[in-house]
C-alpha cells in the first residue's frame, strides 16, 4: 500500500521448508522531492534513557521509520557507531559501516574512519582524540558535547583526570579554556555551545601540563572520508552486499550470531541510487516467522535488487514503524520478538513533505 507519495509498505507471509517467515519492506523513491530522510536519536540525548521507534516516529512526525544502529543495551544506551544528524557529528565512528544520507540526497554504504586532534594554538603541540561522545577512554583524551547528555564522571581511586571546559572562539573548530578542572567531576547539562576535553592517564598529566585558562585551542573532530558531506549517518552492520556481490564483513558487531536464525533488519540501496529498501523479517516466533542468518539476509537483499546493503541491530530491537492510511501516527507493523516494543538508541525516520504547485488530487 502506499503510504504516502514514492513511498510504499508490503508485508510477506512466506512458508518454507524450514517454518514460516513473516517480512515487512518499505520501498523509497529517493527522486521524489516530497520524500525526505533523517534519524531520531531517544530523548534527543546520546546517553539515558532509550526510546521505541514508533515514539520517535510520533514525535518527529515521519510517516515511518525503522531501527538503527546497535547501542550499549542495559547500560549507558548511547549507540556504538558514527551519527550525524541535520549536518551535525554527534558521535565518532567504530570503524563498522554506516549508513550515509548526503547533503545532495545521495545515498550510500560508508565506513568511516575517525582523525581527531587537540591542537595548541600556540605551540602548535597536538593530541589525538580517542572518541568524541563516546565512553571515558581510561588512558586517553575523550571530548564530550552537550548531547551526550552526561558529562565527566568523578574518577574513581587512582585514576588521574583532567577536564578543560572550551567555549567557541570566532574562529571554526577554535576555542578558549575557560577552567581547567583537576580530579572532578564535571556534570551536564553545560552551554550547548561548549565542549569539555576529558583526560585520563597519561591524557590527564598532558593537559595538566600545557593547557591553562584563556588558552586557545583547536578541536579537529574529523573522519576519513570526511563526515561533513552527510546530512544524516547512521552506523550499523555488517556489511551485506557490495557492488551488487554478497560480502563477508570482518568488522560484524555481533559475529557470534552470524549463522543464527533470528529477528533481522537492513537497509539496500539500488544500483542507480534511486530506490532505498528497508526490510525487516520477524523471528524467534515459531508460529509466526523463524527469522534469517546473516547470509540468507544478505541473499535476499540482493535478491530484492540492492546493489549496497548492510544490516541494522536486530534481535528484539527490529522494529518497523509506519503511518497506515488511515492512521494519524505510525505504528508498529512487525511482530517485535520481545512480545512488545523495544527501546532504542536511535532511528531511521521517512518524511513526505509537500512541495508548492497545484494539488494532484
Amino acid at each position: 500500500m502506499q503510504v504516502a507519495p514514492g513511498i510504499l509498505y508490503s508485508r510477506y507471509a512466506l512458508r518454507t521448508s524450514a517454518g514460516p517467515l513473516s517480512i515487512h519492506h518499505l520501498r523509497v523513491d529517493l527522486g521524489n522531492p516530497t520524500v525526505h530522510l533523517s534519524t531520531s536519536l531517544s530523548y534527543d540525548q546520546l546517553v539515558g534513557d532509550n526510546e521505541p521507534v514508533s515514539s520517535m516516529a510520533r514525535r518527529y512526525r515521519a510517516v515511518g521509520g525503522m531501527n538503527a544502529d546497535y547501542f550499549d543495551i542495559h547500560d549507558s544506551g548511547m549507540p556504538l557507531n558514527i551519527m550525524v544528524k541535520d549536518g551535525e557529528l554527534l558521535r565518532s565512528p567504530s570503524g563498522r559501516v554506516a549508513l550515509a544520507i548526503g547533503k545532495d540526497r545521495s545515498v550510500r554504504i560508508v565506513r568511516y574512519r575517525w582523525d581527531g586532534s587537540v591542537v595548541l594554538a600556540a605551540t602548535r603541540q597536538s593530541y589525538w582524540i580517542a572518541g568524541f561522545n563516546t565512553g571515558i577512554f581510561p588512558d586517553g583524551l575523550t571530548v564530550l558535547s552537550n548531547v551526550r547528555g552526561y558529562g565527566a564522571p568523578e574518577p574513581g581511586p587512582g585514576v588521574r583526570q583532567t577536564v578543560v571546559e572550551l567555549a567557541p572562539a570566532n574562529t571554526p573548530s577554535r576555542y578558549t579554556v575557560r577552567r581547567v578542572w583537576t580530579q572532578q567531576a564535571y556534570y551536564a547539562p553545560f552551554p550547548r555551545n561548549e565542549i569539555l576535553l576529558v583526560g585520563r592517564g597519561t591524557a590527564a598529566e598532558w593537559l595538566l601540563r600545557n593547557v591553562a585558562a584563556g588558552a586557545a585551542i583547536d578541536v579537529n573532530l574529523n573522519t576519513d572520508p570526511t563526515w561533513r558531506n552527510g546530512a544524516t549517518v547512521v552506523g550499523g552492520g555488517p556489511l551485506l552486499v557490495q557492488n551488487g556481490r554478497i560480502v563477508d564483513d570482518p568488522f560484524n558487531p555481533v559475529p557470534g550470531e552470524k549463522y543464527h536464525r533470528d529477528p533481522v533488519c537492513a537497509v539496500g540501496i539500488s544500483a542507480d541510487g534511486r530506490t532505498m529498501l528497508l526490510v525487516a523479517v520477524d523471528g524467534r516466533q515459531p508460529r509466526v516467522s523463524i527469522g534469517l542468518t546473516q547470509p540468507q539476509l544478505a541473499a535476499y537483499m540482493r535478491w530484492l535488487g540492492a546493489y549496497q546493503a548492510m544490516e541494522f541491530d536486530s534481535g528484539g530491537s527490529v522494529t518497523m514503524a509506519v503511518r497506515l492510511p488511515g492512521h494519524r501516527a505510525p505504528v508498529v507493523v512487525n511482530s517485535p520478538s520481545d512480545g512488545h516494543e523495544r527501546p532504542v538508541s536511535n532511528a531511521l525516520l521517512i518524511f513526505s513533505k509537500p512541495v508548492a504547485g497545484r494539488p494532484g488530487g
